[in-house]
């Protein structure tokens, strides 16, 4: 039958484990917390580069409308006015959708920026929990195989007195911090799984963000030409021969005046062949723009470290307190009887 000190012993066993074990959880924390910041950065990255390329969709888009008035440059623009098109309809909802993402990450990513600070005080709180704890195990464990091979007597009685008093009256503290060593383990290895679910849930967002960027950069030669032309359209006038009234606005002529479009033709020849010439692009896809619409993430609560640190120095404090008064010695020091006085 297991005696007090042998489940006392038994108890302390864990101790050492269990503070190892959160300390290195707290670590790995802290070890990942710049990327997994990094990683939230992905959808304020992709929010912007999707608002960005809405925009200008939709500014492309509005310029091509007044510019096709020009017959060589609606027959040119044409294809990639149906680009445009197909494209629009897939970057607005997900544009939309990666604005509520952004909204719901960074209040979090906020959060844990703060949260690596606060986690060395407790890595070093474990540690220290961890170190001491194992000393007074390999202490206490020394004296009780020292007393169990006395010979009999009342040194020995005495003494397995002393460990068993000892061990009903600290155990019930040794357990308190086994419990509270294990409460924080269980809520770090839940923060962890959430923090690697979340990181894989957005990953694939920064891929997307790339490829926002590509079709931007894409876009970026026709503006130029595009604003060029569609300012020209909308501002040159020349006179039209009787009996139409004075000026006539070059957009104005291809619109309603057919017969006046080589007239029209002329203040603009080198701007509709530098807009014809930026017109032979392709616009790249984006892969993944559906998944970040369907794309569902699970915000993790954060531990309460303040907490979760009170809680174990408090622990470890009523623990240590006890060490403090454990003075058996083994062999006793001669003409000595043990006294166990709680």
């Amino acid at each position: 039958m297991a005696t007090p000190t042998d489940s006392f012993i038994a108890t302390l066993k864990q101790t050492p484990p269990l503070a190892a074990k959160l300390q290195s959880n707290i670590q790995a924390i802290k070890n990942d917390n710049d990327e997994i910041i990094k990683v939230l950065t992905y959808p304020q990255t992709v929010s912007n580069d999707l608002d960005k390329l809405d925009d200008t969709l939709t500014t492309v888009s509005d310029l091509l409308d007044v510019v096709e008035v020009v017959p060589e440059v609606g027959e040119a623009a044409a294809g990639l006015k149906d680009s445009i098109s197909i494209l629009s309809a897939e970057v607005s909802p997900a544009r939309k959708a990666a604005d509520n993402i952004e909204s719901e990450v960074k209040p979090f990513r906020d959060a844990l920026s703060k949260f690596d600070s606060l986690l060395d005080p407790l890595i070093k709180a474990t540690g220290h929990i961890s170190t001491k704890s194992q000393r007074f195990l390999d202490r206490f464990t020394a004296v009780a195989n020292c007393v169990a091979s006395l010979p009999d007597g009342e040194v020995k009685q005495q003494s397995q007195k002393y460990l068993d008093g000892f061990s009903t009256t600290v155990e019930p503290a040794i357990s308190d911090l086994n419990k509270g060593l294990t409460d924080a383990n269980d809520a770090f290895d839940t923060l962890n799984s959430a923090l690697n679910d979340l990181k894989n849930a957005l990953n694939p967002v920064a891929a997307i963000a790339s490829a926002a960027e590509s079709v931007l950069a894409v876009l970026d030669p026709l503006m130029a030409p595009l604003n060029a032309l569609e300012n020209a359209l909308e501002t040159i006038e020349i006179p039209l021969p009787l009996p139409y009234p004075g000026m006539v606005k070059l957009y104005d002529i291809f619109k309603d005046f057919s017969f006046a479009v080589d007239l029209a033709m002329k203040p603009i020849e080198g701007l509709v062949d530098d807009l014809l010439n930026a017109l032979h692009i392709s616009l790249p896809s984006i892969p993944g723009l559906s998944d970040l619409i369907n794309l569902h993430i699970n915000i993790p609560n954060l531990p309460d470290l303040p907490s979760i640190s009170l809680n174990l120095d408090n622990l470890f404090n009523v623990f240590d307190l006890n060490m403090g008064k454990f003075t058996l010695q083994c062999p006793a020091p001669p003409g000595t009887v043990p006294v166990w006085n709680p």
